[in-house]
């Protein structure tokens, strides 16, 4: 008598090989559906008599070795992900700068993990905010660029998959975006994706940006596998944007030091050449600051009027730095800077920032 649920392993068997032919092409993973329906079929052959006959023993065998089979596939496969991450972000490191880095993320996590395509966006306050390439790169991304624009800004709403991620600091799976309430439409309507995995970047423990990725033309889903590629690619690109962040970071304030080392020596040395005159006292009335009782304070006099805080603001304008780099450097709010360049102008009696800046050197070095 033909035996129903030998049947039913052998179709198991089958499909269960050609999944993990195609996992195997596209660097992917055994589902989790494909071990559960190996087992269903070997528990409906122990079901299916008291005593197993050898067709049932031999299925039951067949069951085993390819759950063994998938096994080492997907130990292989785990092993490989890991060697190429590693050497993903071995090239990152050597990015010139955060923007390069960020731009080749996608590319490198692809070609790392196995997807078929990924994207990286930046979180700002309740929105984040997808990293686009240039117009006509990609069909995908364009999709998105007509949808939401060139710089398109979605809101982190409440119940969304990456609320969830900034929320809870974890990464997500998707296996069927079109039924999951939680999937933004971005991902449904413009990519088209069927399932998917995230992953939050949070370098220093804060939500920063997201990493998702899917593999939509491959015949094949992402499983937890996948979703432990992911997460572990951005555990260390976080790493790597923080470590070229601060290096830039630190080469800006560098510049910023050298350009106003640079200023002083120039007036230290214009001042060496300068012939000393003695000046009469400053009055003490021409030191007051309130109204117009500064107005026949002598040019000398008249950088005596300033604070200290305002000598500092008036050095960095002499070194051409705009407020908003005057404010990073002195650690000063910037409406606070405008007020000490409207203090600075007024008591050098200058219409401009340039004025001013002119006005002090010469002062400075002795001219009338």
């Amino acid at each position: 008598m033909r035996s129903v649920a030998v049947d039913r392993v052998k179709d198991a068997v089958r499909r269960a090989q050609e999944h993990r032919a195609r996992a195997l092409r596209v660097n992917g993973y055994v589902a989790a559906q494909v071990r559960d329906e190996l087992d269903r079929s070997g528990n409906a052959v122990r079901d299916e008599a008291p005593k197993l006959g050898l067709d049932q023993l031999e299925a039951l065998v067949a069951i085993a070795r390819e759950m063994r089979a998938a096994d080492e596939q997907d130990l292989l496969t785990r092993d490989a992900a890991r060697v190429e991450i590693h050497r993903a972000l071995g090239r990152l490191r050597r990015c010139d700068s955060s923007v390069d880095l960020l731009r080749r993320v996608p590319l490198e996590l692809t070609r790392a993990c196995g997807f078929a395509r990924a994207m990286i966006s930046r979180v700002h306050h309740s929105e984040w905010i997808p990293i686009l390439p240039p117009p006509g790169r990609d069909p995908d991304t364009d999709r998105f660029r007509d949808a939401f624009g060139d710089q398109p800004k979605l809101p982190l709403a409440h119940m969304l998959l990456e609320a969830e991620m900034v929320r809870r600091r974890i990464g997500i799976r998707v296996e069927d975006a079109a039924t999951d309430p939680r999937v933004h439409e971005a991902f449904v309507q413009v990519a088209g994706a069927h399932g998917y995995v995230g992953a939050p970047i949070m370098p220093s423990g804060r939500v920063i940006g997201f990493l998702h990725a899917d593999r939509i033309w491959q015949d094949h889903p992402t499983t937890d596998e996948d979703l432990e590629n992911i997460v572990l690619f951005a555990e260390h690109l976080g790493l790597l944007y923080e470590r070229a962040a601060i290096a830039e970071e630190l080469e800006r304030r560098a510049a910023g030091v050298q350009s106003i080392q640079s200023a002083l020596i120039r007036n230290i040395e214009a001042l060496i050449g300068t012939e000393l005159q003695l000046q009469p006292p400053t009055p003490v009335a021409a030191l007051s600051t309130d109204g117009d009782a500064d107005e026949d304070v002598s040019p000398p006099g008249r950088i005596a009027l300033l604070t200290a805080r305002e000598r500092d603001v008036l050095a960095l304008i002499v070194a051409g730095q705009t407020n908003r780099h005057i404010a990073r450097e002195l650690v000063l709010g910037e409406q606070t800077v405008k007020s000490h360049v409207s203090h600075i102008l007024r008591k050098l009696r200058a219409t401009n920032r340039a004025e001013a800046a002119a006005r002090y050197l010469r002062i400075r070095n002795g001219s009338p």
